[in-house]
């Protein structure tokens, strides 16, 4: 697909979509839940696929990795980088989701919308 049609999609490793899984994390956790964690860090950070072609004018990334939490556990992360979405269609959003972490199931059983 040309660049220009589905938008600025950035990578799963891309610095500021790893600060927005931390930012939306620590805003449930002070918001909603009280865990008392954070997310401190993302490694082990990979794409996933898309099993089925996509011909949405969206450009959409799916990606997985483990978060470090600031009390020492590990937990997995998905998320979903869409272009297009960001205000007035500029610039992009990013969904995330560690499944250990939804009560309300929120993306679904272990995230389930979010993944390809």
């Amino acid at each position: 697909e040309a660049y220009w049609r589905k938008g600025y999609l950035p990578t799963c490793d891309h610095g500021p979509v790893i600060a927005k899984i931390q930012q939306k994390f620590s805003y449930a956790n002070n918001n909603t839940f009280a865990w008392g964690v954070g997310i401190e860090a993302v490694s082990d950070i990979r794409e996933t696929p898309e099993i089925v072609h996509n011909t949405s004018l969206i450009g959409r990334r799916y990606c997985r990795g483990v978060a470090w939490l600031s009390d020492g556990r590990s937990s997995e992360v998905v998320y979903l980088i869409e272009s297009k979405q960001g205000f007035a269609s500029l610039g992009y959003r990013v969904q995330s989701c560690l499944p250990a972490f939804d009560p309300w199931h929120v993306y679904g059983s272990w995230c389930r919308s979010i993944k390809p």
